[in-house]
């Protein structure tokens, strides 16, 4: 540095104190003057604190000057540290922004002021000096590498020490690698073995169920792979066979629906205003998966087997949820299949209630609902209550779109199997199964928090929490099953319609 002002801050993450380059004789009285340093390495937080050896002026030093450092070993401490020098006195101090550990470096006698030009560090192979800009020091090499000649080598204790602080450094490393190792390996054993598993379930699917569906659908053996969830390779095909063609529905069908839906909805106005709808409605279909919004590969075809099956079905048109519905099977099936399986589908007894908005059957499934809710949950239905929290506010939502709405798809999908596998009974399960695993949560939130919970469950909801939850749900109270129940409050809803 030249005597026109001060050190500027440091740059780099690393602090040394560096030399002009002087010459041998300067340098060897340089290193007979220093009488003590002491050096300290923090190997927690990577710290290093290096000698530094400045020049006060021609007149030798009346005293030993004291001098405190500290610096933190990320570069944004180290930004903060200003270094004045005051060329007027004959001691300097060095000020490091906010300290924890300090250098003492005790200066000797006869140090030439003119000789320090600028901030230096040494190549710590070769011992020659280079910019601090070009090269910053790391702790590790001040530990296992000698110093330069230009600075006192440490005291043998410090060095043992500090040899024994690096060793468990790298014994740490050495550690958590090996752990990460290990965990990772783990990670793929589970992977292969999940893989082999998932193999012999498709095969076993593929090979003994589907080809003879009607003999191995109701034994124990495929209801209890079905219950953890389908192969995705297979689960398209048994869906088809679970949801079956009662109705006769067939490609030309399918074709003559779509040809007719085109010329229905340029002669009226509300066919035009059930377009907009679901136009609307593909838009806001599973949008994450980015395939059926508009320019998408499956907006145009979603289009046409809702308008396909709005045209075969005047009496029930198009209504919000159906598009997840025809979405998620179309996500499993080819285009043809994926409308077979809606329309069928959609004339089960709890889909076709809804869809047509019958009251009195709308109100039997709500009342078995809410007695099964309150036989299970007593605490959450109680809170429910309280806080004004209807069924309705969020059972509707989770039937009109088989859950697909409320939850992430891979989870949806599961309960969709079981779905299929179990019929309408295990909407309601599902539902009470759901409430069981967050009722801790719900317990503590109000009637619009909760609502807006149930609507759209957290991505962090997983089908094994979730299935485990729908196990310990009874769907019976006392000797009345589900169906009994819902028949006894069918009769009971259609008496007090009548009165």
């Amino acid at each position: 540095m030249n005597d026109s002002g001060p050190l500027s801050p440091f740059d780099n993450g690393c602090l040394s104190y560096y030399f002009d380059d002087l010459s041998i004789s300067d340098r060897e009285t340089i290193a007979e003057d220093v009488s003590y340093t002491i050096d300290s390495d923090d190997s927690s937080c990577s710290r290093t604190a290096c000698s530094s050896v400045f020049g006060s002026g021609p007149d030798e030093l009346e005293s030993e000057t004291a001098m405190f450092s500290s610096c933190s070993g990320s570069i944004t401490k180290s930004n903060e540290c200003l270094i004045d020098i005051d060329k007027s006195v004959d001691s300097t101090c060095l000020n490091l922004g906010k300290t924890s550990e300090c250098c003492l470096v005790t200066i000797g006698k006869s140090i030439q002021k003119n000789n320090y030009i600028g901030v230096k560090t040494f190549d710590r192979v070769s011992t020659r000096s280079i910019d601090n800009e070009d090269k910053v020091a790391g702790s590790t090499a001040l530990i296992l590498n000698c110093r330069p000649a230009q600075i006192p080598a440490k005291l043998p204790k410090e060095q043992l020490e500090h040899e024994r602080l690096y060793e468990k450094i790298l014994q740490n490393v050495k550690k958590n690698e090996s752990e990460k190792a290990k965990k990772h390996k783990e990670y793929l054993k589970q992977k292969l073995k999940n893989e082999k598993q998932l193999a012999n379930i498709t095969q076993i699917w593929t090979q003994e169920i589907i080809p003879n569906w009607n003999q191995m659908c109701k034994t124990k053996k495929c209801r209890d792979l079905w219950w953890n969830g389908l192969p995705s390779s297979v689960r398209g095909k048994v869906w088809s066979l679970a949801i079956g063609n009662d109705l006769l529905i067939n490609e030309e069908l399918y074709k003559s629906c779509v040809s007719n839906s085109f010329n229905k909805f340029k002669d009226s106005e509300a066919t035009m205003h059930c377009l907009e709808c679901i136009h609307l409605d593909i838009t806001r279909t599973f949008p994450h998966l980015g395939i059926f919004q508009q320019g998408g590969p499956y907006f145009d075809v979603l289009k046409r087997i809702l308008s396909a099956y709005v045209c075969l079905r005047p009496d029930i048109g198009y209504i919000q949820g159906m598009c997840f519905i025809a979405a998620i099977l179309l996500l499993n099936m080819e285009e043809t299949k994926a409308f077979i399986c809606l329309v069928n589908l959609m004339e089960s007894p709890c889909l076709n209630a809804f869809y047509t908005v019958n009251q009195r059957l709308m109100t039997s499934y709500f009342t078995t609902y809410n007695d099964l809710l309150k036989h299970n949950l007593n605490k959450l239905n109680t809170h429910f209550n309280l806080i004004g929290l209807t069924s309705e506010m969020y059972l509707v939502d989770w039937i009109y779109s088989v859950f697909a709405k409320s939850m992430n798809l891979e989870l949806a999908s599961i309960i969709w199997d079981n779905f299929l596998r179990d019929n309408d009974e295990f909407l309601f399960r599902a539902a009470l199964g759901i409430l069981r695993s967050n009722e801790s949560q719900l317990m503590q939130m109000d009637s619009i928090t909760c609502a807006q919970y149930l609507t759209k469950l957290p991505e962090s909801f997983t089908s094994n929490v979730l299935l485990k939850s729908i196990t310990a749900i009874r769907m019976s109270i006392g000797k009345q099953s589900f169906n009994s129940l819902l028949v006894h409050n069918q009769v009971k809803s259609t008496q007090n319609s009548l009165v």
